[in-house]
């Protein structure tokens, strides 16, 4: 019988997909308002069913899709098929490439982007 600190020797705490997954939820919010401003609707106007569902799957679809992305990838480091390096790598290129894709260069559009969100006191 195998000791029970040898069979998980390898196992990796699955804590560190989060980091994937808050990336992923700031392209999210990113292109929901990019959507949102591209219907070029008011923020009391009701949205039609099809365009608020498009507009969740905005907003949730790449922190779920970054998340199970970065799972897989851990499973492969877990199984020795992938060494951590190429992980890094990889998922902070995949990160870069969706930012870049939504426009996002810096600090200053994720909180242009949090401003339409939640406007502050003197934004109309």
């Amino acid at each position: 019988m195998a000791d029970d600190n040898d069979e998980n020797k390898n196992k990796i705490n699955s804590d560190i997909d989060v980091i994937w997954w808050f990336l992923g939820a700031v392209a999210g919010m990113v292109l929901a308002v990019k959507y949102f401003l591209s219907l070029g609707v008011s923020r009391d106007a009701e949205l039609p069913w099809s365009q608020g569902v498009l507009m969740l799957a905005c907003l949730f679809g790449p922190g779920f899709f970054l998340g199970l992305i970065a799972d897989q990838f851990r499973k492969e480091v877990e199984r020795g098929r992938m060494p951590w390096e190429v992980y890094w790598s990889v998922l902070s290129g995949i990160a870069a490439s969706i930012f870049a894709f939504l426009g996002v260069t810096g600090i200053d559009d994720i909180l242009r982007a949090w401003d339409v969100l939640y406007p502050s006191e003197g934004t109309p």
